[in-house]
């Protein structure tokens, strides 16, 4: 498999469009449809579907996206690092993060890699759990946090935070006047939740099967902010950390109160297996551990550590 035709695929893969990959390549259709092609009959199978819009890809294709992804990335990094030399390490790592947890952690993750390895340049993307599962996965990026992540066959995962859960509404929103919520308020507040995979809720979805309750789902929305601006507006309650909604807490627009009995999800650590990874990659998550803690001791990230290696 040639490699020039890798990257020709992955092109037009992400733009959906043969003609705006050849503009972005800077070489001509026809070219590229003969590569692309060519690599078809190579591999036994279709790559793309065509239709009126551009092109989409087969499951086949799919699954080459995926791959190709980390090999290309891998590839790079691996140039940049023989380039650099090993006095200087040099790179590019790719993080996935949720957005509450990213606003905490990727500032001072930043700045202490960045001391250590000043030639290494970091990609962050913010996204909801589900999302994030899927670009590790799929090698999109080479190490994630999520919440309370679904077990994968072929990563490791390492439990960072146990980080408490609210229910957060409108400032004056909730019905009640007690200070703290109960899984069962949910079945008479409408909800804001996310899709079926991310782990909120999944907390949502397990509390209605294990109580039997019938909850209302006003709107599902896989935006962070966007959830936050209907929390503002007073569409509904949704289940946040504190650092999910701390601007808005810090201004009086919204309000948390925790659950009883208390609730957590746990902020995870997840990357590919030990044995494929560089060493590179294993200092940024070490990286990634030790400031974890350091927030936390330091009483600027509210959770319990559980690991402290």
């Amino acid at each position: 498999m040639d490699l020039r035709t890798l990257r020709y695929f992955q092109t037009v893969a992400s733009c959906g469009s043969y003609s705006r990959g050849s503009e972005l390549l800077h070489i001509s259709q026809p070219a590229i449809s003969r590569a692309i092609r060519k690599l078809e009959d190579e591999l036994g199978t279709s790559l793309f579907k065509r239709h009126g819009h551009g092109v989409s890809l087969t499951e086949s294709g799919k699954t080459l996206l995926s791959r190709g992804q980390s090999i290309l990335r891998q590839l790079d990094q691996a140039r940049q690092e023989v380039r650099a030399g090993r006095t200087s390490p040099a790179g590019t790592i790719s993080l996935a993060m949720p957005p509450a947890a990213g606003h905490i952690l990727v500032p001072p993750l930043i700045e202490a890699f960045g001391t250590a390895y000043p030639n290494v340049t970091v990609n962050v993307v913010g996204g909801f759990s589900s999302t994030i599962h899927e670009w590790l996965v799929r090698g999109r990026v080479d190490v994630a946090c999520a919440h309370d992540p679904l077990p994968q066959r072929g990563f490791q995962m390492i439990p960072l935070l146990d980080e408490e859960v609210f229910l957060v509404g409108k400032k004056g929103a909730f019905p009640f006047r007690r200070a703290y919520a109960r899984p069962e308020d949910l079945s008479t507040l409408p909800l804001i939740a996310p899709g079926e995979l991310n782990a909120s809720r999944r907390m949502l979805d397990r509390w209605a099967a294990d109580k039997r309750l019938q909850l209302q789902l006003k709107v599902q929305v896989d935006d962070h902010f966007i959830t936050r601006a209907l929390l503002r507006q007073g569409t509904g309650f949704t289940l946040l950390t504190r650092a999910g909604s701390q601007p808005e807490l810090r201004l009086g627009e919204l309000e948390a109160r925790p659950f009883r009995p208390r609730a957590f999800w746990t902020l995870t650590l997840m990357a590919g297996a030990q044995a494929a990874r560089s060493e590179l990659l294993d200092a940024f998550m070490r990286t990634i551990r030790s400031v974890t803690r350091q927030l936390a001791d330091s009483g600027n990230w509210k959770g319990s550590i559980l690991s402290r290696e």
